[in-house]
């Protein structure tokens, strides 16, 4: 090595200056600070924990990083996973407790106040609060011992990972609450109706019934009024426009800022019952779709106490299994999709603004002082200090007044939403779900479950399976929550939840397997109203396709099928609107060549297929041509524009279908008019748009080389660092993708110009479960690593054989037994 610098400087007094003086000291100090850094790592071996447990407890890393914890009582075994939490996850613990508590601004300057503004204003830290009272004395226990598992964890690291050296932070004591607050935001991430209220509510400025009935096929959308007797649907006016730019501000700051939410946010899950599967063990398989992010949110433990025995995904900052099993169930969950939150219209007391109309009289606001804290710009010893920004937070019977932080809008805009309930038992629920040995005992836990609203699935050591929704779900007066309603009276309020035994559910249906995919779960003979914002059926569809194809087949299921079946690509809808499109005659060579790839093509969006790159990329272009002249008034908006803009991103493939296939009209039509494009032509300029688009990003003109997997990457951001340049490029990972939002490996992404298509959604794990008699055999693979330490192995070791759909056991003593 140092021949080489030698033979590099000779007859360069200047370079040579260069190397002693400049890059050697820097070598030295990079040197010392990675050997620095290192002592961040938790050891490799077996740790045995004896301070702060009642007995000695084992923790054994296997070689994935994954802790497999024995104790003696559940407390300390409890104890032991906040412990490793915090040894692997600290920064993002440190993380997470300050979005909830709204104290970002503390740690990343001006940038965050507008976040933290938000987050004081939900008032999420209160309501976790709120919620300790209505636990039992032992989830509170177990709480308390995670919570002391956390600290000690933290105070056994030499030194803190390296977030908080580069950012001199340093962390503060974990408590109960903050694990609490943790579920609020678990439930704020499957949440976000009211952005899609707000969708509804500025695309009605533009569109007439029939073209809403296009976009919103599922819904019903009802007359509410704004303050002073304006239709909503007519409305239009500046305090309407303040309204939408309000809301579409939060809605970029959670899912483009902070990961949460966003299109596309579901999970699949299902089960298979023992008559379908080798030796009579029932299945189950399951990955929740949420944005991607480094680390990953969930966390793989295997922990035993004395009742406790559980393995399976965690949330970092909770001590239960949220998706796994125990040694006599296992369970896995989806997004319900249930409308469980509504934005109100409050009107003030012109004389009195401190007070807000109810059924004819006046009622006074609660008010609260809150201040946020800002730190200097970098570095701090060369700016000054900030002053704390401390605002009024106002609430009225219905919850936070969202609408005040933007104090040019006038009108009290409330947010009604379980989660801020008090007395919410949705950690309860979970923790009485790790113990449960049967059917009987599995639903009275999920019972409790308050937010979010979720489907979830079953299944046992004798092979039965099962399916009920859980959460709380509101029973409204007038409407259905599709758009902001009027809050001075009671008839659009909120009249209690669905009964918990009235939510759907099913136990051992004749078919043997149970499909859950973020689609609609009841018939039009149920007769409480849960969601108009289901996913499209395409995933669920293709799930039972698959179970259906291999059933006839008339072999045992297995788990090398379950986990085949969650790396399958195929696009339903893709499938069903090619015929629309191979109608279009191409009008130069280039559009014959894509048209030849889409006629040899059946629909699969696998990474190294050209004809899924040209196909996904003309829909984007099609849905712009189709719908950008309906939102012109919006499109242009910066706000509301991006509102719209996402909106028709979320039109459906098979919208598109039924448009191009003239069963819904308004526009497009089959021959151009005055008012109106035809199809073919509007067809035509999208693929055109399509085909220079790809052409752009390649470089390249032939198509052999337009695999989709090159146009779409899927990116694991890291928080703060993705986006600071050029810490980007070590904190974050990319790597190419196949997938659509319809394909069961779902890829949710978004075009960036000059960048292609990022993916920014995606399973977080994948996990396989069955129970059989020598054991429960679970195969996984989380989406990045067991690691958030950019030092170590784990922080990443995940990411490839997560993209090829690979899986490992989490107890590979038990792996042998489904060959049996």
């Amino acid at each position: 090595m140092f021949k080489r610098y030698t033979k590099l400087t000779q007859g360069s007094p200047l370079l040579t200056r260069l190397v002693v003086v400049v890059l050697l000291p820097l070598l030295v100090a990079g040197g010392l600070l990675l050997a620095k850094f290192r002592h961040s790592l938790p050891s490799d071996g077996a740790l045995q924990l004896t301070q702060g447990v009642t007995a000695p407890v084992t923790i054994r890393r296997d070689a994935h990083g994954v802790p497999h914890i024995e104790a003696h009582a559940d407390n300390d075994a409890y104890y032991a996973i906040g412990y490793v939490h915090a040894q692997d996850r600290l920064w993002q613990l440190e993380i997470q407790r300050r979005i909830a508590q709204g104290r970002l601004s503390e740690v990343f300057g001006r940038s965050s106040v507008q976040r933290d503004i938000w987050f004081r204003t939900l008032g999420l830290y209160d309501a976790a609060r709120s919620a300790w009272p209505a636990l039992s004395k032992e989830a509170q226990a177990s709480l308390t011992a995670y919570t002391a598992g956390v600290n000690a964890g933290r105070a056994s690291l030499e030194t803190l990972p390296p977030e908080f050296r580069m950012l001199s932070v340093q962390p503060e004591p974990w408590t109960v609450y903050d694990s609490l607050a943790w579920i609020k935001m678990f439930a704020l991430n499957l949440g976000g109706n009211f952005n899609r209220e707000m969708g509804r509510y500025l695309a009605g400025q533009s569109l007439d019934a029939e073209h809403m009935a296009v976009l919103f096929p599922d819904n019903s959308i009802d007359s509410t009024m704004l303050a002073g007797g304006e239709n909503v649907k007519n409305g239009g006016n500046a305090a309407s426009g303040q309204l939408a730019s309000m809301l579409a501000f939060q809605h970029k700051e959670l899912t483009q800022g902070l990961g949460l939410g966003g299109r596309g946010v579901g999970s699949n899950a299902w089960v298979v019952s023992g008559k379908h599967s080798a030796g009579g063990a029932a299945l189950l398989a399951n990955d929740p779709h949420l944005n991607l992010q480094i680390p990953s949110i969930w966390y793989v433990v295997s922990a035993k106490g004395k009742t406790l025995d559980v393995g399976g995904m965690s949330l970092v900052g909770l001590p239960a299994v949220i998706f796994g099993h125990n040694k006599d169930i296992a369970w896995g969950g989806t997004n319900m999709m249930a409308d469980a939150q509504d934005l109100y219209f409050e009107r003030s007391d012109p004389a009195n603004p401190g007070r807000y109309a109810v059924n004819g009289d006046w009622q006074d606001y609660t008010t609260r002082s809150v201040s946020v804290s800002v730190r200097s710009e970098f570095p701090d010893f060369l700016h000054p200090k900030y002053e704390p920004v401390t605002v009024q937070v106002r609430a009225s019977r219905h919850g936070p007044i969202v609408s005040d932080m933007f104090k040019v809008f006038d009108q009290p805009v409330a947010l009604r939403w379980t989660a801020l309930d008090a007395g919410d038992t949705s950690y309860e629920a979970f923790f009485r779900l790790n113990h449960a040995a049967d059917w009987g005992a599995f639903k009275q836990a999920m019972q409790l479950h308050v937010a979010p609203a979720l489907n979830m699935v079953y299944a046992d050591r004798q092979g039965n399976i099962g399916y009920l929704g859980a959460g709380r779900v509101p029973l409204r007066g007038k409407g259905n929550g599709s758009l902001p309603s009027p809050g001075w009276n009671d008839d659009f309020a909120w009249n209690g939840f669905i009964p918990a035994d009235k939510l759907p559910q099913v136990y051992n249906p004749p078919s043997g397997f149970i499909v859950s995919a973020n689609n609609s779960i009841v018939g039009e003979g149920y007769p409480y109203f849960i969601s108009q914002d289901w996913a499209s059926p395409a995933r669920a569809r293709r799930i039972e396709q698959l179970l259906r194809q291999k059933l006839a087949a008339n072999k045992p299921l297995t788990m090398a099928d379950m986990q085949q079946m969650q790396g399958d690509t195929l696009d339903l809808e893709a499938q069903e609107i090619l015929p629309e499109l191979l109608k279009l005659a191409p009008a130069n060579e280039a559009q014959r060549q894509a048209m030849t790839w889409l006629r040899q093509w059946n629909g699969d969006m696998q990474a190294d297929s050209q004809a899924a790159a040209i196909f996904h990329v003309w829909m984007r272009h099609l849905r712009e041509q189709l719908f950008s002249a309906q939102f012109k008034g919006y499109w242009n908006k910066a706000e509301q524009g991006g509102v719209i803009r996402g909106l028709s991103d979320e039109i459906r493939v098979d919208t598109l279908r039924r448009i191009l296939a003239q069963q819904q009209g308004g526009w497009c039509a089959p021959a151009a008019t005055a008012g109106m494009k035809a199809c073919q032509d509007v067809l035509r300029t999208a693929l055109q748009a399509a085909i220079d688009e790809i052409y752009e990003l390649k470089g390249d003109r032939s198509m052999d080389s337009w695999n989709w997997g090159k146009l779409q990457t899927a990116l694991y951001g890291h928080t703060p660092f993705s986006q600071t340049k050029p810490l980007d490029g070590f904190f974050e990972r990319r790597i190419g993708s196949g997938g659509s939002e319809n394909t069961i490996n779902v890829a949710a992404s978004s075009f960036e110009t000059k960048k292609g298509y990022k993916q920014h959604l995606g399973a977080g794990f994948r996990q396989v479960i069955r129970l059989q008699p020598d054991g429960v055999l679970n195969m996984y693979m989380n989406s990045t690593g067991q690691s958030g330490n950019l030092l170590s192995r784990h922080y990443d070791d995940m990411v490839e054989p997560f993209a090829k759909v690979q899986f490992v056991p989490l107890n590979p003593a038990v792996q042998s037994g489904e060959a049996k």
